[in-house]
């Protein structure tokens, strides 16, 4: 095999891989979430707000690409259903924080309690492989 078709190989594994990927992880996304009644950005908002600790409208707008209007709304109906809640800052009463309730911290570990630790452990150490192999390839 020559170097261009080794190369046109390659290529074409990793585009595969990449789409495979893409489906499999929103199967899982889809999988996890089937039962409840939150949507998908509502549900990774309670994993970036468990990740992160807090955001502002502005970070959340940002991380999912929506107006702040949206990022509002979205957090309006979570905080209705309990599972977060807006602080204000001692330093800037006009700053408000959106933070993970208990309520919320619970929902997450009843959306991941039916997978096994070491099914989650595997998922988890390769997403953390591909991420600093992506990362090597950028710089």
């Amino acid at each position: 095999m020559s170097t261009k078709e080794e190369k046109e190989n390659a290529i074409h594994k990793v585009m595969e891989s990449m789409a495979n990927v893409q489906q499999k992880s929103q199967f899982f996304i889809d999988m996890i979430t089937k039962k409840e009644t939150l949507t998908h950005n509502q549900i990774m908002l309670l994993f970036q707000l468990r990740l992160t600790g807090s955001l502002n409208i502005t970070d959340i707008s940002e991380r999912f690409v929506v107006t702040p209007g949206a990022a509002s709304s979205m957090c309006d109906k979570l905080e209705e259903a309990g599972l977060i809640e807006r602080v204000r800052t001692k330093e800037d009463r006009r700053v408000v924080n959106i933070v993970l309730t208990e309520q919320g911290d619970q929902r997450i570990h009843t959306i991941f309690e039916a997978f096994p630790t070491p099914d989650l452990n595997k998922i988890s150490g390769t997403l953390e492989q591909i991420n600093k192999l992506m990362e090597q390839m950028m710089h």
